[in-house]
């Protein structure tokens, strides 16, 4: 497991931007995840003129099926904080649509809208990990664990009584760079069961291929 460890949050959250600022290429693809660690990093890398310069299409991994609006929505996170000052102009944001009011539907064409785009795999995903061992909307024994064959997939989660839509397995694992983003004790014993071998999600989706883990101390023990 390639762990990078730093004593605070605010400095993984630096360590975690001067990554995404350094692989992100022009025309890349990068995917992001919802949750309350990674909106600091968000409002950062929305400030930084280098990655205006550049042509980035920015990816929503996964959202619960809720309205934009809604204070629950991912995308609608995102727009606060990485384009709180607008999409720069060689930017584009493909968000899933909630609105279409079918989950089903709202899969179907987030994958048209990505190959309207052209994109092929993502350069890099940021990815959280639940103390479930959940990640994206891949929860341990859903349907979405299985889906092979699609960009992105609806799922009910039975847990949370919710209907959800996320990108797929082999999509995260056909990016170049997968980053986590671990902070905080309660994510210590999850981690603990992965670097042990356990089989969870957050596990199946990045064993074997190049992860950059994000942890702070209090994550590690």
């Amino acid at each position: 497991m390639n762990l990078r460890i730093f004593d605070t949050v605010p400095d993984l959250i630096a360590g975690a931007a001067r990554t995404i600022v350094e692989r992100a290429g022009d025309s890349a693809a990068i995917a992001l995840s919802g949750g309350s660690t990674p909106k600091p990093l968000y409002e950062l890398l929305g400030r930084n003129g280098e990655l205006h310069e550049k042509r980035i299409c920015w990816v929503v991994v996964d959202e619960r099926y809720v309205p934009i609006s809604d204070p629950q929505s991912n995308a609608g996170m995102i727009e606060r904080t990485l384009f709180a000052n607008g999409i720069p102009p060689r930017h584009h944001f493909l968000p899933f649509r909630t609105e279409l009011a079918d989950p089903a539907a709202t899969a179907a064409q987030f994958e048209l809208d990505w190959r309207d785009l052209g994109i092929s795999d993502l350069d890099i995903v940021i990815l959280g990990m639940g103390d479930d061992g959940h990640t994206a909307s891949l929860f341990p024994g859903t349907t979405a664990l299985e889906v092979d064959d699609c960009i992105a997939t609806e799922v009910f989660v039975p847990k949370l009584d919710m209907w959800r839509v996320t990108i797929t397995k082999p999509v995260i694992r056909g990016a170049k760079l997968r980053i986590v983003l671990a902070a905080g004790e309660s994510k210590r014993e999850m981690l603990k069961q992965i670097r042990d071998g356990a089989d969870y999600p957050i596990a199946q989706v990045t064993r074997g291929l190049e992860t950059w883990w994000f942890v702070d101390r209090a994550a590690v023990g």
